[in-house]
């Protein structure tokens, strides 16, 4: 116990020390999330962020003809891609390939969780987009996406630190997964809540990401359900660090408040499985 308080000590002071380095929000890509916030968004400023960028439009064309979004064509431009899958889609896509760079690690150890937590993110993110669309709560369906994409952003920021000691060799002891856990579980949440406000995100991820594990929740606030029945439902399946099958998600507080059906849910987890062949590994 005493190793476990200390360890979290640890953790806890440098995520809340100035010097500590910061996950990166890529530029491009908040500059597409300001744009298609807009009521008129410039698709051709999109088109244009995209393609200043060899790499990311690489990546964004190889996801646009993954399995997962795959049509009868292929997509052979940023042009054909927004067309055929939409801006929403498109931004979504962005958002993807440049936030899974912060989730790699020269350590193996730092690695293999960080990986397992992008497929966290990624299926919450496919999830949350999901369930809005289902639920009939399209307008809500991209601001779902991100915010399922980012809600445990503090676990991220937990393993950067945590890297960052083990090469600093100020981290005597190796932590083992449970150990591991019982930190990112402990801290992630008002940590990441600052790393959000810090990346001058809207308030309303910020709230998701501070608040997605709280046992009260408000009726009223979608966003926020949306994507904590999402991260239930990636719990269930046991993407990401733990599992619990025996979970019955339409007995949820969550599916309550949406009024989803058994039947979508299990839609649901079929899809969720489908969308893990983009979690590169």
């Amino acid at each position: 116990m005493d190793q476990q308080e200390s360890f979290i000590e640890i953790i806890d002071e440098q995520l809340a020390s100035s010097n500590t380095r910061l996950p990166v929000f890529d530029a491009t890509a908040l500059r597409i999330q300001q744009e298609i916030a807009k009521k008129e968004p410039d698709l051709r400023l999109v088109e244009r962020l995209i393609v200043s960028d060899q790499s990311l439009t690489a990546k964004v064309l190889s996801v646009s003809n993954s399995s997962f979004y795959k049509g009868l064509n292929q997509v052979a431009t940023v042009r054909n891609a927004i067309v055929r899958l939409g801006i929403n889609e498109v931004s979504n896509i962005v958002m993807l390939v440049t936030h899974e760079n912060n989730f790699r690690s020269k350590d193996p150890f730092v690695h293999d969780i960080m990986r397992t937590l992008w497929r966290h993110s990624l299926g919450c993110a496919m999830g949350s987009n999901w369930l809005a669309k289902k639920c009939g709560l399209n307008g809500l369906a991209h601001e779902a996406f991100f915010g399922g994409l980012l809600h445990d952003v503090g676990k991220l920021f937990i393993l950067t630190v945590i890297d960052d000691l083990k090469h600093s060799d100020d981290l005597d002891i190796q932590p083992s997964n449970a150990l591991l856990l019982e930190a990112m579980n402990s801290l992630h949440a008002n940590h990441g809540y600052s790393l959000m406000v810090h990346w001058n995100l809207p308030e309303k991820y910020c709230n998701i990401v501070r608040d997605h594990h709280s046992e009260e929740f408000d009726s009223k606030d979608m966003l926020q359900i949306l994507v904590r029945l999402a991260d239930k439902a990636c719990l269930k399946l046991g993407i990401g660090m733990v599992e619990d099958p025996a979970l019955v998600l339409v007995a949820t507080a969550e599916a309550e408040s949406l009024h989803i059906s058994e039947v979508d849910l299990a839609q649901m987890e079929i899809m969720l499985e489908d969308s893990q062949v983009m979690a590169h590994s």
